[in-house]
């Protein structure tokens, strides 16, 4: 691809050329440094999102924002989308997610589809816990499961969406996820 078209690509895309290809000669002249507004700041907040045993909801509190390229949100159809990031604590979603990993959640993706990750809030408005768990649709009904099923935590056996007891309301759907490499 030339200079020409790949700069007609990124446009539509509504992308940075560097995006798709950095080997051009064309491009070290012309690219600009990536300024402040190529960026996208994501609240995150001090609410623990349980993996294992749960947390504790009154750690609820905006502390900081995350920047993330606004062409890494585009590319995932979730630029401009609520968005917030909670912190994982426990083991019950090892391997894929470890306890303290930031996780990145649309708030206003609440569909349910199998197999995918979500932040989820057990007991109501009462007594709210939040989690992240994988949904497990089956012809039953929709129920949430952990990863790890031998880790230290009350999430052994997967747990269906509507319940009496401890009901489940989906809070967003998983897009990344992100932590220290050991």
């Amino acid at each position: 691809m030339n200079y020409r078209t790949l700069k007609v690509f990124a446009a539509a895309l509504g992308i940075e050329d560097t995006d798709i290809r950095r080997d051009l000669p064309e491009q070290q002249y012309t690219s600009p440094a990536p300024s402040d507004d190529a960026w996208d700041d994501i609240v995150g907040y001090a609410q623990a999102a349980g993996l294992g045993a749960g947390a504790e909801a009154t750690e609820y509190a905006e502390t900081h924002s995350l920047k993330f390229k606004k062409t890494s949100l585009r590319r995932r159809g979730i630029y401009g989308r609520a968005l917030a990031v909670y912190y994982g604590k426990g083991d019950s979603m090892e391997p894929t997610i470890k306890d303290g990993d930031a996780i990145l959640f649309d708030t206003s993706d609440t569909r349910v589809v199998d197999g995918v990750l979500y932040v989820i809030q057990v007991n109501g408005m009462a007594n709210p816990e939040y989690f992240v768990k994988r949904a497990m649709v089956l012809d039953t009904g929709v129920y949430f499961e952990s990863d790890n099923p031998h880790g230290d935590h009350q999430w052994r056996k997967p747990k269906p969406m509507v319940s009496t007891r401890h009901p489940i309301t989906v809070i967003g759907r998983v897009h990344w996820i992100g932590g220290w490499a050991d």
